[in-house]
Parts: C-alpha cells; sequence; structure tokens
C-alpha cells in the first residue's frame, strides 16, 4: 500500500511542479526543469527483490543506490525531454500565476482526465490491496473513493462538455479507463456511468442523463445482487468482498441512487418544459 501511496503522491507532486514551472520565463529552461522533475519523481525504479516497482526512482535511491535506478531515470529524462521540445504545445506551454480552474482541468483536457484517472486508480488499488483490508477507515475510505472517482468524472465531464463541447460519452472514458488496468471492472463502470452522466447534462441532454443513471445504477445494483448469492453459497475457504450484509446494503445503495437520479432528472425536463411553454 505505502508504495502505491508514494507512486501517486509522486504523480501529483510532478502536476504540481509543471505549473510552478511556468514562474520560469525563458522556454528551454522551463522545459528542462519540467523533464528533470518528471524524471525524478515518476520514473518506474527497479527495487533488488521487487522487480519493476511501482514506485518513483527517487524512492529507490533513497531504499537502495544503483545504477538500475538511475538508469531509469537517464532514460524518462532523455524521452521527456525529446516530447517536450518536440510538441510546440508542451514546448510553449505556460500560463498565468497562479494559473485558474480552468487552464489546470481543462487545457489540453483529454491527457489531463487520463492523468486524474490514474491517480485515481492508484490510490483505489492501494486500498484493494492494502494489509488492513478489514480495517473499518480502510472500508469507509474505499467506497468514499469508489463514489468520489464517479463525482470527479461527473463533474469533469460536465465541464468539459460545457466550456469546451466535448463529447459526452467518448469523454468519460478518458478518467475511467486507467481504473479497468489496474482495478475490479464495477469500478471503472462506476466512474464511467458517473462521467456519462455529467456529460449529458452538461450538453443539455438531461432526459437521456436520466435513464442511463437508472441504467447504470441497475446494473451495479443488479451486480450486488449476485454477489450476495455468491457469498450466501460459498465454500468456507472462499471469501466475497463485503459479504452478504456488505453487498445487501450497497444494492440497496444502488438501486436508491439510481431511481433518485432519474426522478430528479426527469423532473427538471418536466419543469423546463413548462417554463418553456409559459
Amino acid at each position: 500500500m505505502s508504495l502505491k501511496l508514494i507512486f501517486a503522491a509522486s504523480l501529483i507532486s510532478t502536476f504540481v511542479a509543471w505549473y510552478v514551472c511556468c514562474l520560469i520565463p525563458g522556454r528551454t529552461p522551463r522545459g528542462i526543469l519540467r523533464a528533470t522533475f518528471i524524471a525524478l519523481l515518476c520514473s518506474p525504479g527497479i527495487i533488488v527483490g521487487h522487480g519493476f516497482a511501482v514506485v518513483p526512482s527517487l524512492f529507490a535511491l533513497y531504499v537502495q543506490p544503483s545504477i538500475f535506478t538511475l538508469g531509469p531515470m537517464l532514460v524518462v529524462l532523455i524521452i521527456t525531454l525529446g516530447i517536450i521540445f518536440g510538441v510546440p504545445a508542451l514546448r510553449n506551454h505556460s500560463s498565468a500565476w497562479p494559473p485558474t480552474a480552468e487552464d489546470i482541468f481543462l487545457r489540453a483536457y483529454a491527457p489531463k482526465f487520463v492523468f486524474f484517472g490514474i491517480v485515481s486508480a492508484v490510490l483505489m488499488l492501494a486500498l484493494i490491496y492494502t494489509n488492513q483490508q478489514r480495517a473499518m477507515w480502510v472500508i469507509s475510505l474505499k467506497y468514499g473513493l469508489f463514489f468520489a472517482g464517479a463525482l470527479i468524472n461527473l463533474t469533469l465531464c460536465y465541464w468539459a462538455t460545457r466550456v469546451k463541447q466535448a463529447r459526452p460519452l467518448l469523454t468519460p472514458l478518458f478518467f475511467a479507463a486507467p481504473a479497468l488496468l489496474m482495478t475490479a471492472p464495477t469500478v471503472s463502470f462506476m466512474w464511467y456511468g458517473g462521467g456519462a452522466i455529467g456529460g449529458l447534462i452538461g450538453s443539455g441532454r438531461q432526459r437521456i442523463a436520466a435513464w442511463v443513471s437508472l441504467c447504470v445504477f441497475a446494473l451495479l445494483s443488479i451486480n450486488s445482487t449476485f454477489r450476495i448469492y455468491l457469498a450466501a453459497t460459498a465454500q468456507s475457504h472462499v471469501t466475497i468482498g463485503g459479504g452478504v450484509a456488505g453487498n445487501a446494503v450497497m444494492a440497496v445503495v444502488f438501486a436508491a441512487v439510481g431511481l433518485l437520479a432519474c426522478w430528479r432528472l426527469r423532473r427538471h425536463v418536466r419543469t423546463e418544459s413548462r417554463t418553456t411553454i409559459s
């Protein structure tokens, strides 16, 4: 868990450092410094006994200084320098200080949404595979992040479709796809569903958003119901996450959220229709 949290922290630090470098006036020193931060904080470190570990090289150097750690940092530095100075948008990127929220989150939103998805997925991965899975605080954080990821994607996609006219059903994939590679499919599905709902609302398609929300949460509720069956019929040596009680609660929560979201959105559509007619 700790290595994954360190990796997530290094990614966030790199993102912040990229914008702090906007204070440097020249393109060349700014690009070199950005590439150096990426190489230091994001290069995958190789620690003996752990293989190609999910840990930044800076931490690997602290734990076990080795040419096998300096090597990846040098390779990443060279590649990053080539990308930054080879792509005009990256080479010339600068913004006023402090940068606006729109500049941070929506400028080149597609790769940024992927980045936010990777950070969220790494945090979820850390909580799923922690040695304290049964601790109440871990369970609370895990389910909190499960729902928070959907809300984050909903907000990002709503904002992107309102300001950038992004595609409401494609844009949520940028944030949700990394979770599919790191965690359970239900996490990615939940996050994509939240983003799709936000994107549809942002593009003025509340009626479709209502049906999408109903379908997404109905499928999640059905999945939790099926897990109740698996937990009830599983052999003693088989463990189903959440058990009978936990999955029963989640099934009810999903059904309630889906019905509430559908009702609210359809009510909003009817209210707008009456206003337009009046």
